[in-house]
């Protein structure tokens, strides 16, 4: 048999961005392509709620199928009032120097691991034909959100179209033949979930239920199951064609002799927000995915691939992208394909915003949990969104946020006697707030909600909805600077630090060799807070609000532990010189006050500058890792930024690609900087539609590395009197190659 290599080419056809799987076609007498090997290369499919896989079997297409919701678990009060003495005992321990009993004693705190998001089952077509495949070829067009497979079986051409449809919540499939009466095939659900499966007309429903707890840390790989203790899903497959007949076989559909098949996919959960029991929420699951299929199944083919077109197509087209004249220049189809995935697994009515894995799992146990990892991962994807003009994407995170507020709130209360709140290393769709298990470097780390609501404020910052501000960010922004105000401790020198504090995942040598991690005000930490503080009081002063809590927050700022310059030159990760444990650790932490916060630049403190650019010199053999691409840009250091960057295709695991547009628009400091950081291989190019702060949009050109045209679009708001191009101020009135377009009233 023909074996499948699995090789990817991108291409650049009409209509749009294309990715073509144009190597031999997959082995045909593979009766599972769903291997994990598989999984990662086929292609994915969403819409902010359902999410797919397609690896464009010609014979039997299994398509695992998600739904963003369905996570083990319900809601749970783990807080544990012991914490706050104990966290005390850390925070005297601390101010004493002594890191090591400060270790023993976080050691010691009480944890719990969050739940798993769960796969919901596979859509599985079989097609009755044979299986001599020839002429196979499957496509993604990204600006279409479509796959298409093709391939011809004894000389009939057949054709499958699929898209994950976010105007009318379903997945859509179209088989075609090229010869009437062609399409025979068998459509079935299932699920590695408890449920049962029927078939009632033209569709096949599925019931099912998660498990009541999942714990895959520490390779315990526990799935635990109660009568009736998860949350239940229901999920429909339903079938409109032209021409042929419909039978049934067990709980399976059989199609014989049709000309065209329409095959549909709802699904639903019980899940109804962070706080809400899914056991008491009733059938709301199956009521939700069969009125979705009944509306569908009332739609032909057309229309709803219309609908999907006018839905999706003018949020991924808002930003094109060329390279050498070419749109698909591999870095600048993988900055695409990181704005395809934003939107597969974010829409602005998502429910929860994308996870670990994006909305793509299909294991019990996924990796991580398929968690919100806050120290990080959340953050390096969501990252993208404003810039890449995709604000919309951004709503869920901070929808997510909020809930995190209300639990972290009583958190805060109750393990620290802390005002405010506080989020952790480790959450879940229940918006876990309380500390992770494991090693306190990654567990005993209590900024998740700091930075997660620095997303908040930078929605401000890009679209300056001041209504906005005052009914979302700022109420997240102001209880999390509370909490921060209250973490503060006066160290013996007198500056305020964090405490108890460390640097994510990362640990430090103590004076016996052992490994340590806590400690008193880690560079990270002071960058999130001084960020923090600065956007509570400009927000306060665009909002003419709570001055006594800007008078505190400005006393407090000007006490901030100063950043430190290191023995080798690097900018210090902890409070004290202390050897590190793993120098090529993969995290650059203590580097995100260059990005993608914009604590050190070259208009606040260019001393610094070199200090970062030796951090990540010294972390260099750490691996890949997103941050350190939008680190390099802001540093000015394109060609570095270039290498740092990972353009296979695809890449699912870490695909935010933050840092591409980093090296063509920075907004984040005194001026707007075009073409801060070009790469010298990019001798020409065209960017269009990238946001900067302040509510601007920009179309950008260069030739021979120079700046060629600018288009300033404004939405209401103010054109900056000067930008800076390759590092030189211009002033915009003046400059010819400027073009400023003022939105109509």
């Amino acid at each position: 048999m023909i074996r499948n290599l699995l090789i990817l080419a991108m291409v650049a056809l009409m209509p749009g961005i294309v990715c073509s799987r144009t190597a031999k076609c997959p082995d045909v007498s593979r009766t599972a392509p769903t291997d994990l090997s598989d999984f990662g290369k086929a292609f994915p499919i969403g819409n902010g709620h359902l999410g797919g896989k397609i690896f464009g079997h010609p014979c039997l297409e299994i398509i695992p199928v998600n739904e963003a919701t369905l996570w083990s678990g319900v809601p749970r009060d783990y807080n544990d009032p012991s914490q706050a003495p104990r966290i005390a005992g850390i925070r005297s321990a601390l101010y004493d120097g002594d890191y090591a009993l400060a270790q023993r004693l976080a050691e010691g705190l009480s944890a719990h691991d969050n739940e798993a998001y769960q796969p919901l089952g596979d859509v599985v077509l079989r097609m009755l034909h044979g299986t001599d495949v020839k002429d196979y070829v499957q496509t993604l067009s990204m600006s279409r959100a479509t796959v298409t497979v093709r391939y011809s079986v004894d000389g009939v051409v057949y054709t499958r179209e699929i898209f994950a449809s976010h105007a009318d919540n379903a997945i859509v499939m179209r088989i075609t033949a090229d010869r009437r009466r062609a399409v025979d095939m068998v459509l079935g659900l299932r699920s590695a979930l408890p449920h049962t499966c029927e078939v009632d007309g033209a569709t096949v429903r599925m019931s099912g239920r998660a498990p009541s707890h999942v714990d895959n840390y520490d390779n315990k790989g526990i799935v635990e199951w109660e009568a009736g203790g998860g949350m239940g899903f229901d999920a429909v497959a339903g079938i409109r064609q032209r021409g042929g007949r419909t039978g049934r076989s067990g709980d399976s559909l059989v199609v014989t002799g049709a000309d065209e098949v329409c095959v549909l996919f709802t699904a639903a959960t019980q899940y109804d927000g962070a706080a809400a029991d899914p056991r008491l929420t009733g059938e709301r699951s199956r009521h939700l995915a069969e009125s979705r299929m009944r509306d569908v199944l009332g739609k032909e083919y057309a229309v709803l691939r219309r609908r999907h077109a006018q839905d999706y197509e003018p949020l991924f087209s808002r930003v094109s992208v060329e390279i050498g004249g070419r749109s698909d220049d591999p870095y600048a189809l993988a900055y695409q394909w990181a704005r395809y995935c934003l939107l597969a697994c974010s829409r602005e009515d998502s429910r929860v915003p994308r996870n670990e894995q994006g909305i793509w799992n299909r294991d019990l146990l996924p990796r991580y949990a398929s968690n919100y990892t806050l120290n990080e991962n959340p953050q390096k994807y969501y990252v993208l969104a404003e810039a890449a003009n995709l604000a919309e994407c951004v709503e869920p995170l901070v929808r997510f946020t909020s809930e995190l507020a209300a639990n972290g709130a009583v958190t805060a209360r109750t393990e620290y006697g802390f005002d405010g709140w506080v989020a952790h290393h480790n959450s879940d769709v229940w918006a876990k707030t309380t500390l992770a298990t494991g090693r306190p470097c990654w567990a005993l780390w209590p900024m998740g909600g700091v930075w997660l609501v620095m997303h908040a404020w930078e929605r401000y910052r890009f679209g300056t909805d001041k209504g906005y501000l005052a009914e979302r960010a700022y109420p997240l922004m102001k209880g999390a600077a509370r909490f921060c105000l209250d973490l503060l401790m006066e160290n013996r020198d007198g500056f305020l630090v964090t405490a108890p504090s460390t640097s994510p995942e990362n640990s430090f040598l103590g004076s016996g060799g052992e490994r340590l991690s806590v400690d008193a005000g880690t560079t990270a930490d002071m960058a999130l807070v001084r960020e923090l503080f600065e956007a509570c009081m400009a927000a306060c002063d665009t909002l003419g609000t709570d001055g006594a809590l800007r008078d505190s927050l400005e006393r407090a700022y000007g006490r901030l532990l100063p950043y430190r310059i290191g023995p080798r030159g690097e900018l210090a990760e902890y409070s004290h010189d202390a050897e590190e444990f793993e120098p090529h650790h993969r995290h650059a932490s203590h580097c995100i006050a260059v990005w993608p916060l914009g604590q050190i630049s070259r208009d606040r403190n260019p001393h610094l500058l070199p200090a970062v650019r030796r951090s990540l010199e010294l972390r260099e053999g750490g691996g890949y890792h997103p941050d350190k691409a939008g680190m390099l840009a802001r540093l000015g250091e394109g060609d570095k930024c270039l290498e740092v960057l990972d353009p296979v295709f695809p890449k699912l695991y870490d695909t935010p690609f933050g840092g591409f547009a980093e090296m063509i628009l920075q907004s984040h400091a005194e001026y707007i900087d075009v073409l801060p950081a070009l790469p010298s291989k990019w001798k020409s190019g065209r960017v269009s539609g990238l946001c900067a702060r302040g509510g601007l949009v920009l179309d950008i050109g260069w030739e021979e590395g120079e700046l060629t045209s600018l288009t300033i679009r404004t939405r209401g708001a103010e054109v900056p009197e000067r930008i800076r191009v390759k590092g030189r101020l211009l002033e915009t009135a003046k400059d010819r190659r400027i073009r400023i377009v003022r939105a109509k009233d």
